[in-house]
């Protein structure tokens, strides 16, 4: 399977399993890394790849009470 280096609103779409009027919109809040050739709007697929990975650890944050699990120190 060929991975292509941009992607169209229907592809972004299919990745994530939403519709592509969700897509649009995130995009054109700024919420979802994009931007326009024209009037098509184009995502990397590296940036959404690093779009999901900063959402998952900040939701994993928001879970945390006091943040990320530190060690104790001994002594």
């Amino acid at each position: 399977m060929e991975i292509k280096n941009f992607l169209t609103v229907s592809e972004v779409a299919n990745r994530f399993g939403v519709n592509t009027t969700t897509v649009y919109r995130l995009a054109q809040r700024g919420k979802l890394p994009g931007f326009k050739i024209g009037s098509k709007w184009r995502f990397s697929a590296q940036m959404l790849d690093y779009w999901v990975a900063d959402q998952v650890t900040a939701a994993w944050l928001r879970s945390e009470p006091s943040g990320p699990v530190q060690e104790e120190r001994e002594g």
